[in-house]
């Protein structure tokens, strides 16, 4: 039995080649298995702007044989049988729909969810490639993916913590002074015109 599943999901991987020979790659995606716990949020951020090979997405699936061909690897890769690992699908409200990290809306033709969707946030299950939901800050397994022929272009992560600095420049009669609000010391002094010391 495991034998013709392997075979059968060997038969479906293309040939066009990964970044990186750890990755697998099927239906023209390529997916990296993280042996790594963590929150949604972090899972996603790790995809996107950490992964060494290349930017990519939390795990897209498009069908039943793609869900079963990944829970396959993630078995291996993570070492359970029993194990559940993110996937890129999530919701911002439980009456909204359900979106892809990749940006695409999970259609109605296909789904592959157990009977637990109370939470906003997709794993998938190792056991039976089945999805079933869990609050985003439970810490688990992922796994991401990219198209190698047009891995994604992402910007910058931008901190939510800005820093602002403000310059102020007062003139009088004499000399310019120019302060740094908030810092407590003066700017650096412009190259000044040496004096004569006496003694």
């Amino acid at each position: 039995m495991h034998l013709l599943v392997l075979s059968i999901l060997v038969a479906g991987i293309t040939c066009r080649g990964c970044f990186d020979a750890d990755d697998k790659e099927i239906s023209g995606q390529c997916y990296k298995f993280v042996n790594q716990k963590l929150i949604f949020e972090d899972a996603r951020d790790w995809c996107h702007y950490k992964n060494p090979i290349t930017p990519s997405y939390l795990a897209y699936m498009h069908s039943q044989f793609v869900a079963n061909f990944v829970a396959t690897y993630a078995r291996t890769a993570f070492g359970s049988n029993d194990a559940v690992f993110w996937i890129g699908l999530s919701r911002e409200r439980n009456w909204m729909p359900w979106t892809w990290d990749n940006g695409y809306q999970l259609g109605q033709s296909w789904s592959n969810f157990d009977d637990q969707i109370k939470q906003n946030y997709v794993v998938e299950k190792v056991s039976n490639a089945k999805w079933t939901t869990v609050p985003d800050n439970s810490t688990n397994y992922f796994v991401c993916s990219y198209d190698p022929t047009d891995p994604p272009v992402f910007a910058p992560p931008t901190s939510s913590k800005s820093t602002t600095t403000t310059t102020t420049t007062t003139t009088t009669r004499g000399p310019t002074t120019t302060a740094l609000k908030g810092t407590g010391t003066p700017p650096p002094s412009p190259t000044a015109e040496p004096q004569e010391v006496l003694h």
